[in-house]
């Protein structure tokens, strides 16, 4: 084919953007997957009752959390131009937010000890006020990068066409989820 582009013959940051949109596409489906399968509250009786499912969901989350990690680098990269100070904005403040989530997440990991061992702990670690403040700025953090984030995308189509109309008509759906009544 004349005219098309190779892998072979693309240059680094074409492999690099190649990359990072498949860790993103991968990510998508595991963060869904690792939802439906955490329980919804995470009290002593549920997490030993779901302690198989429990940890499933959070090496989903753990992988799918790195894959937006080194994914959303290469999202910003190949919009940087269009986006501006606000798009930076975004994708710094997701980037962390992505970044204390992740983090965050490893509690799953031995919340179920903690459960059968010592069941007390986990209402004293939900409530120490260090954990509190980190969890509380993970969700802002995350919430308000990808606020910035989208809108930054939104504001100048930088997206190809069918993608594009795509992102525009999901947004009521996006902010009815966002902000329920």
């Amino acid at each position: 084919m004349a005219g098309a582009v190779v892998a072979e013959d693309a240059g680094p940051f074409l492999r690099f953007l190649r990359w990072c949109g498949m860790a993103l596409v991968v990510a998508g489906p595991l963060i869904v997957v690792a939802t439906l399968l955490h329980p919804s509250r995470e009290t002593a009786g549920t997490i030993i009752a779901s302690e198989g499912r429990l940890i499933a969901a959070h090496a989903l989350y753990t992988l799918a959390w790195l894959l937006v990690l080194l994914g959303l680098p290469g999202l910003y990269a190949s919009q940087r131009g269009s986006m501006g100070r606000l798009g930076l904005a975004g994708f710094l403040t997701a980037f962390s937010g992505t970044y204390l989530i992740a983090v965050g997440g490893n509690f799953g990991f031995f919340a179920p000890v903690l459960a059968k061992e010592a069941p007390a702990v986990l209402d004293a670690i939900a409530q120490y006020w260090p954990v509190a403040v980190i969890n509380g700025l993970a969700a802002i953090a995350f919430m308000i990068g990808y606020l910035l984030f989208g809108v930054a995308m939104t504001k100048r189509p930088c997206l190809a066409g069918p993608a594009y109309s795509l992102l525009w008509a999901l947004r009521p759906i996006c902010w009815a989820w966002a902000f329920p009544s």
